[in-house]
């Protein structure tokens, strides 16, 4: 099975609560051209996007969402959207985007694939995953096309 993991777009640098941080201008570029960028590889769509609970995750959910046709998309706690073993409790038969933070989705992708891989703002990293043995190949990436 497919997995997508992806690291929001640029956040304002601050706010009241760091969950609070919304997308800046290029956050929504970034988080479009990642899209726009999936469309063009023709990789199988994800059926379901599971989002961290912090609002610059949130928003780049909605910017994925709309642009890939998702319509099943679940915001979740911090936790389950950067800890591997709750994560899993998300993953179906079919292609799923996780989107949420870093360093936690580095860790996430290397604890899945084994791979030590450099997860950029907006980068979005596909793996292919195993359930039975719970360990991944990680594919491609794609990063970011413009700021």
């Amino acid at each position: 099975m497919i997995l997508y993991l992806m690291r929001h777009g640029k956040a304002e640098d601050v706010a009241s609560r760091d969950e609070e941080r919304a997308l800046t201008k290029e956050g929504i570029f970034q988080a479009e051209d990642t899209a726009e960028a999936f469309l063009r590889r023709e990789w199988p769509l994800p059926q379901k996007i599971i989002a961290s609970e912090y609002k610059r995750a949130v928003e780049t959910a909605e910017v994925m969402a709309e642009k890939l046709g998702v319509h099943d998309v679940k915001i979740v706690s911090y936790k389950d959207a950067t800890r591997w073993r709750n994560m899993k409790t998300y993953i179906t038969d079919e292609p799923i985007l996780f989107i949420a933070h870093q360093p936690s989705l580095g860790y996430t992708i290397e604890e899945i694939t084994g791979e030590v891989v450099a997860v950029r703002k907006a980068s979005l990293h596909k793996i292919e995953y195993d359930p039975i043995v719970d360990k991944g190949v990680y594919v491609d990436k794609i990063e970011r096309v413009r700021s």
